[in-house]
């Protein structure tokens, strides 16, 4: 099999899995939806939803500023509004079928400023393997929902000497600008986390959040959104994501708590994303 032929295959198993998923999702929402309580949808949760998603557009700007510490890296001057403007035009493309066409735009829209093909695209494998790497760490933050007896405290101990070091090997071999890519990774993927959690406060009853369920339940949203993100095929890992947070809160959190926590969290990264757009349109 050649490499055109197995990338459309795994293309093509990744859209059945997250089509399948979203038929999951949906089908649950189907068996609930008469169940939601008539008040669950006040203005309060409105008024939330809408500040969430203005949190998390404005946490896209962490990506754009990554991304242009990568093409500074590569050769290419850049600056942050430039860098901010192409990068928010073209983000909107996740959510194309094929999790792909974003990077296919903002490869084409920065080669019309003038800036190398080559260095672009290695600034998008870059960007890929940084997140990847930086969203797997938070797997020790959600190991005590696996592993009730691995603490969120040894978690986040581990997690902050591992990144002490990577941070330490990466200084000593002259590459203090990763650093601050993946610092603003992990910012983005911890508020990312932070808003699902935000919305799964104001839909379940009878929780009281402590600071011990924080950290885990962040880390689940984070490698579940790290699970859509390498899904080849999968939009903005619609389904996929959603599937995952089903499946780990379950045993924490009632089914239809949950799926409507996920729902909602979805339209306010979609309605944020669509804020950092226009945004991002609005810069000459």
């Amino acid at each position: 099999m050649t490499k055109s032929n197995l990338r459309k295959a795994l293309n093509y198993t990744g859209s059945i899995i997250a089509l399948l998923s979203v038929l999951f999702v949906a089908h649950r929402i189907h068996v609930y939806w008469a169940q939601i309580p008539d008040d669950t949808f006040t203005l309060k949760l409105l008024a939330l939803l809408m500040l969430l998603a203005a949190i998390y557009g404005a946490a896209n700007a962490l990506l754009a500023s990554a991304w242009r510490i990568l093409m500074k890296s590569l050769g290419q001057a850049i600056s942050g509004r430039t860098a901010t403007r192409i990068y928010g035009l073209t983000q909107l493309a996740k959510y194309v079928p094929g999790n792909i066409f974003q990077f296919a735009g903002r490869q084409l829209l920065a080669m019309s400023y003038g800036f190398s093909g080559k260095a672009i695209a290695k600034s998008a494998f870059l960007e890929l393997l940084l997140l990847v790497l930086t969203g797997a760490g938070f797997t020790l933050w959600m190991s005590p929902l696996l592993y009730p007896a691995f603490s969120a405290v040894y978690g986040l101990s581990i997690f902050i000497i591992m990144a002490a070091l990577i941070a330490w090997g990466l200084k000593w071999r002259g590459h203090a600008g990763l650093i601050m890519v993946i610092a603003r990774y992990f910012l983005f993927l911890f508020i990312s986390g932070t808003v699902f959690l935000c919305v799964l406060y104001s839909i379940a009853d009878s929780w009281t959040l402590t600071l011990v369920q924080v950290l885990p339940l962040i880390g689940a949203y984070v490698i579940a959104w790290l699970a859509g993100l390498v899904t080849p095929g999968s939009p903005a890992g619609v389904g996929i994501r959603e599937f995952l947070l089903i499946l780990m809160l379950k045993p924490f959190f009632t089914e239809i708590d949950i799926v409507v926590a996920v729902i909602l969290s979805r339209m306010t990264t979609v309605v944020g994303d669509c804020v950092f757009y226009l945004y991002s349109l609005s810069l000459r």
